[in-house]
């Protein structure tokens, strides 16, 4: 199913190309390298390799993802343990709509003009909500052709189009 030069989805490590192909003690593995994790290679058995990496989602998928982002509604735990927890579980499950959730979160955040007093993002939370935006415009780029200097605008723009 994969081969030498595909890109494809790490479910932690986002975008990463196959670089190459290894036999270590008489098994195969593809030798990954990811978009934003310069200096770290993943060895994923070709046997298996469909339990951690996927290809790049196409457009109807992308805009079904869209879609979902755009019905999620602002919902923040102010109690800032219990949040974190859920991001960490959301962002570490590689689930494509857990992990659009977290963008979604992100961007309601920062457009939010109500937020209740007690709920406050500390640099924690925004590291967590950026790597999940990061794998996931990553793979926007790719699925929609977009440069990644202008994917916020992009998505914005396409959740209003979508129907």
């Amino acid at each position: 199913m994969f081969k030498v030069n595909d890109v494809v989805v790490h479910y932690r490590n986002g975008v990463s190309t196959i670089t190459s192909v290894v036999v270590l003690e008489g098994k195969e593995y593809f030798i990954l390298k990811a978009k934003r994790v310069s200096d770290v290679s993943s060895y994923i058995p070709v046997d298996n390799a469909s339990q951690v990496i996927r290809p790049v989602m196409d457009t109807e998928n992308a805009d079904a993802i869209i879609l979902y982002m755009r019905d999620i509604e602002p919902n923040f735990n102010p109690n800032t343990k219990q949040r974190r927890d859920d991001y960490k579980r959301r962002l570490a499950s590689g689930n494509i709509l857990d992990i659009a959730y977290l963008v979604r979160h992100l961007y309601l955040y920062r457009t939010a003009t109500d937020l209740p007093e007690k709920v406050r993002f500390g640099q924690v939370d925004f590291d967590i909500l950026e790597s999940a935006r990061n794998m996931l415009y990553d793979e926007f780029c790719i699925t929609y052709d977009c440069p990644e200097e202008k994917i916020d605008e992009f998505v914005v723009e396409r959740m209003k189009k979508l129907k």
